[in-house]
This record gives structure tokens, sequence and C-alpha cells, in this order.
């Protein structure tokens, strides 16, 4: 069961990252609107959660 689930918190930190890129990009050339800037707050905000759950599994797997 852990192991199913390492393998799916893998898969969504992959695609948060996927769209996160982006729009950091864009915010570091100051060509990011208000409600991007929000956006990509928030993804950040549930990539670093589902960050610690996935090292928390790891630990409780070793």
């Amino acid at each position: 069961m852990s192991e199913e689930k390492v393998i799916q918190l893998r898969e969504q930190l992959f695609q948060l990252e996927r769209r996160i890129r982006p729009l950091e990009w864009d915010a570091g050339r100051n060509q990011i609107n208000e409600f991007k800037k929000q956006q990509l707050e928030k993804l950040k905000v549930e990539f670093t959660t589902l960050q610690q759950e996935l090292h928390g599994l790891e630990k409780s797997d070793f």
C-alpha cells in the first residue's frame, strides 16, 4: 500500500513541478499577472505539502 502511495505522490510532484516551472520563469521576468502569482503560490504550498508527505512515507518504510 505505501509503495503505491509513494509512486502516486512522486507522479503528483512531477505534474506540479511541470505546472510551477513556467510560472516561476514568468515571475522571474516580471511577466506574470496577479492571478498567476496567486496560482503559483498555491501550487508551491501544495508541492511542499506533498514533498513532506513523501518524506514521511519514505522514512516510515526504512
